[in-house]
Formats: structure tokens, C-alpha cells, sequence
């Protein structure tokens, strides 16, 4: 196991990364479960305003002055 035994300080190095990034993983997750259902619902409207966008890209083009 000489693998082991050269990746083992290795992850000691990162277990206080890991301790430090925690509590910040904590805070966020209920800032991304409060977003989850506006994106859910967003979505469809982006869904929906997509092709609308798809359309007027060629009119767009064609309004603007070409060089």
C-alpha cells in the first residue's frame, strides 16, 4: 500500500480545509433551498421566452445598421 501511504498526509492537509468549508456549506443550503422553487418556477417561463427570443433575434439583426 504505498499508494495509501502517499496519499494519507495529503488528506490530512485538506481535513481542516474541509472542517473550514463546512459550516459555510451549512449556511448556504437553506439560501439554496429557498431558491430551488423560484428557479423551479422560473423555469418554465424561460422555457416559454426562448423560442420568443429564437424569433426576434433575426428581426433584431436586421433592425441594426450594418457596418
Amino acid at each position: 500500500m504505498p499508494i495509501a501511504y502517499c496519499l494519507l498526509p495529503i488528506a490530512y492537509c485538506l481535513l481542516p480545509i474541509a472542517y473550514c468549508l463546512l459550516p459555510i456549506a451549512y449556511c448556504l443550503l437553506p439560501i439554496a433551498y429557498c431558491l430551488l422553487p423560484i428557479a423551479y418556477c422560473l423555469l418554465p417561463i424561460a422555457c416559454c421566452l426562448l423560442p420568443i427570443a429564437y424569433c426576434l433575434l433575426p428581426i433584431a439583426s436586421g433592425l441594426l445598421p450594418t457596418p
